[in-house]
């Protein structure tokens, strides 16, 4: 009977010892997570002809935006380009800029992802991210601007003294880009409407959090499918003014038929 009881204990002591040593590992195992701070990491670079910017490295707790700014006299400008940045860490983000407006140093900044979610508004609701009094940017260089200015020299039209001769049309301006972020899910997009101007570059970038969807705009050519947890990026110029209906193309339960939303074009 002592040898039962025995061996007994010893059981029981090994499995409060395991326990002990699992609570152990847990405790170093959440002590260890670090939490996500917000930071960006670029390089002095030279703007291809796909008009992109390449940023190393970007983090941030929550959702929110990359977006370049130019900069003149020491002053920040306009935004000429953006992107979605998901919550966590991010390496070689692409993101196009408008190449007539690029200075030769551009700031990449980060901005919060407020309501409405999913829609860069700055100025507005999605202002820069601050962190101990300090907003979170990078300053960097633009190592081909002078062949940029030259480039945007020579696309001017040609002036004349004569006025009987007929001048060239100046280049109608270049749309904004535009970008959405879009959420699939049984049986509705959010947002279900987006407002762009005719001649913007339109950036849908969709993705469904449960089964498989699609996403048909008919009247820009767009049918896509869908698949849970990818992202899908869509893009396309508004060159028509209009109200356009896009819906789910992939049969996705009962509520299918209803699952629309509208993009609008002013």
């Amino acid at each position: 009977m002592y040898k039962r009881i025995s061996g007994l204990a010893m059981v029981i002591g090994a499995v409060v010892l395991l326990g002990a040593g699992c609570s152990k590992g847990s405790l170093l195992s959440n002590k260890d997570k670090q939490p996500i701070e917000p930071a960006i990491s670029v390089s002095p670079q030279a703007l291809e002809e796909n008009n992109e910017i390449l940023v190393n490295e970007a983090s941030l707790p929550e959702d929110g935006w990359i977006a370049i700014h130019t900069k003149e006299n020491g002053q920040m400008g306009e935004i000429i380009g953006y992107t979605f940045l998901a919550a966590g860490k991010d390496s070689k983000i692409k993101i196009t800029v408008d190449r007539n407006k690029v200075t030769p140093s551009l700031v990449a900044m980060l901005h919060y992802d407020r309501d409405p979610k999913g829609t860069f508004e700055s100025p507005g609701s999605d202002g820069p991210v601050i962190k101990d009094q300090q907003v979170i940017l990078k300053e960097f260089a633009i190592l081909n601007q002078s062949e940029l200015i030259k480039e945007f020299e020579l696309s001017k039209p040609t002036s004349t003294s004569n006025d009987d001769t007929p001048k060239p049309t100046p280049p109608t301006s270049q749309g904004t880009r535009k970008e959405f972020v879009i959420t699939a899910k049984q049986w509705s997009f959010s947002p279900a409407t987006i407002k762009v101007k005719k001649g913007d570059r339109v950036v849908l970038k969709v993705t469904s959090t449960d089964v498989s969807h699609g996403l048909n705009l008919p009247a820009f050519n767009i049918n896509e499918t869908l698949e849970p947890g990818v992202t899908k990026t869509v893009e396309f110029v508004a060159d028509k003014v209009g109200t356009f209906t896009f819906s789910c193309s992939v049969m996705c339960g009962t509520g299918h038929k209803a699952m629309t939303g509208t993009l609008v074009v002013e």
